[in-house]
């Protein structure tokens, strides 16, 4: 046990200042939770590419918070999404939208971490996480910094610290998975002779698929696969290595001369076996790692904050249940198992040797297929992703999509009405609906709004989806998952809102007669 020489308190500490740590900072600040986030970094993000993938539901959820033109004015915007590098039909699934964005991830930290400061986030850097303690009132965290050794007592604790996270190890959580076969050198790289245009993509019988890249002026991203093992896993990579790695696939080492980032990566798989450990919860690649092909690890990552931070918010602010933090567990554990099982088919598919090639050719032509095509792409670009949340409806668990809505107040859009983070009751006309039931008044917003009139049909269109039958009425959660739906021309049912207004906020102590929210 850690001796400590002073201690602070906060509602949840946040180990880890990466994406997953950030965007759940700002989640909960935007509920009104006093957050600290722990990183051992001196100063947050330095100039390293690392998870420069973001894909089309990430995109929407930068939307939904305001943030994504900061994304979209420096990143790359791509004109589809690949399988293992393999181009895919584009499907413009929402104008509003890229399929894909490239933008190198000290970009992303930075915009995150002025996102979570603004708001009013506190940070605790070069400080790092040594042992934690829990009981039934929280979390005691034991941690070093450059005052020395101290301790923050937090109700909950959320480690988004890694792979290799801290918090995972000290509480011994199980981390089962496949051992890597294969290894791969990756890197933010100056070539002095480097290949013509923006790069290199190719594939060969030495190394199977790599890539040289253009990631910012004057820097190149590098990704190519070793064709044996490193002798010391653990050990840094070296710009002799990356040469010897270069000249062994390629031939050459277009006259790599400096490097300002270096790693290896493999195709280990893992995921631990639950989120959730009393008041600890793990997101991000804490819970799940895998091969960054295919680019999904920083959007699950994404997803696993804005799922968890308004429901820490909600149990702390609001009085919701605690075993709402449960379905963090429950909603999201499958969504990551989905995505490594299609990152360990897309890893395969890299490698070299003339099975992988013959399966290479198969899988490019069974992509032509516009429903195959369809389903990978809705599973690549996160627009597919829905949550058990009832089979009454098919918009139940899914994204409420961004209409644009008329109301008594002038023009406004579903993400602009989601930007605070609180739950959100539209009613688009339903008989019966004056308001909010008033016992919820004060945690849920409530509009009358109409939809554009091209809109106004018996069916909405949603993205990989299709169409759905129109509501007259939507529950939305803060994450902008819908959880009640009143289809249309249907008499509203009070029950079925008062139930899920009751599953996902919790029966106040207050129980009011209902009323109306004007």
């Amino acid at each position: 046990m850690n001796s400590s020489s002073s201690t602070s308190t906060a509602q949840v500490v946040i180990a880890g200042a990466g994406p997953t740590g950030l965007m759940l900072a700002a989640e909960l600040r935007l509920g009104g939770v006093d957050v600290v986030v722990v990183e051992q970094r001196a100063s947050g993000t330095v100039g390293e590419s690392r998870a420069p993938g973001i894909n089309a539901r990430s995109v929407e959820i930068f939307t939904q918070r305001g943030l994504a033109e900061k994304f979209l004015s420096r990143g790359k915007v791509l004109p589809g999404v690949l399988f293992s590098g393999i181009p895919m039909a584009p499907h413009n699934f929402d104008p509003d939208w890229p399929s894909a964005l490239i933008l190198p991830q000290h970009h992303t930290e930075r915009i995150l971490t002025a996102h979570a400061v603004d708001l009013g986030a506190r940070f605790a850097w070069s400080t790092t996480v040594v042992d934690l303690r829990q009981d039934d009132q929280g979390v005691e965290v034991f941690v070093d910094g450059p005052a020395g050794p101290s301790t923050i007592r937090a109700d909950y604790l959320v480690g988004t610290d890694g792979g290799h996270s801290t918090v995972r190890r000290i509480c011994r959580i199980p981390f089962p998975g496949d051992e890597p076969l294969s290894w791969w050198v990756v890197g933010d790289v100056r070539l002095d002779s480097p290949p013509d245009g923006n790069g290199v993509f190719g594939r060969n019988k030495h190394i199977g698929t790599y890539q040289i890249s253009r990631a910012e002026p004057g820097w190149f991203r590098l990704s190519l696969m070793r064709a044996n093992p490193p002798a010391d896993r653990s050990a840094p990579v070296t710009l002799d290595e990356l040469r010897e790695v270069m000249h062994d696939g390629l031939g050459t080492d277009y006259g790599l001369s400096e490097a300002r980032w270096m790693s290896r990566f493999s195709d280990g798989f893992r995921q631990v076996t639950s989120y959730r450990h009393g008041r600890v919860f793990l997101a991000g690649d804490a819970g799940h790692i895998h091969s960054p092909i295919g680019g999904q690890g920083l959007n699950l990552g994404i997803q696993d904050a804005v799922n968890l931070g308004w429901k820490l918010a909600a149990v702390l602010n609001t009085g919701a249940p605690d075993t709402l933090l449960d379905t963090y567990h429950q909603e999201r554990h499958s969504i990551a198992a989905t995505v490594l099982q299609l990152t360990k088919a897309q890893t395969a598919l890299i490698k070299p040797g003339a099975q992988n090639d013959a399966l290479r050719a198969v899988v490019a032509d069974m992509i032509t297929v516009p429903d195959t095509c369809l389903r990978l792409s809705g599973i690549l670009s996160g627009l597919d992703l829905r949550y058990p949340l009832g089979d009454t409806h098919p918009l139940l668990g899914r994204r409420m999509p961004n209409f644009t809505l008329s109301t008594d107040h002038g023009t406004t859009t579903v993400f602009d009405l989601l930007r605070p983070a609180r739950p959100l009751l539209i009613n688009f006309g339903a008989d019966g609906l004056t308001g909010t039931p008033a016992v919820w008044a004060d945690r849920v917003d409530y509009i009358e709004a109409r939809i554009d009139p091209e809109l106004t049909t018996n069916s909405w269109k949603l993205p990989v989806f299709g169409e759905v039958p129109a509501c007259d009425a939507i529950f939305v959660r803060p994450d902008g998952h819908v959880a009640w739906v009143n289809p249309a021309d249907s008499p509203t049912d009070p029950n079925t809102l008062t139930a899920a207004l009751d599953q996902w906020l919790g029966t106040p102590a207050d129980s009011r007669i209902a009323g109306t929210v004007s």
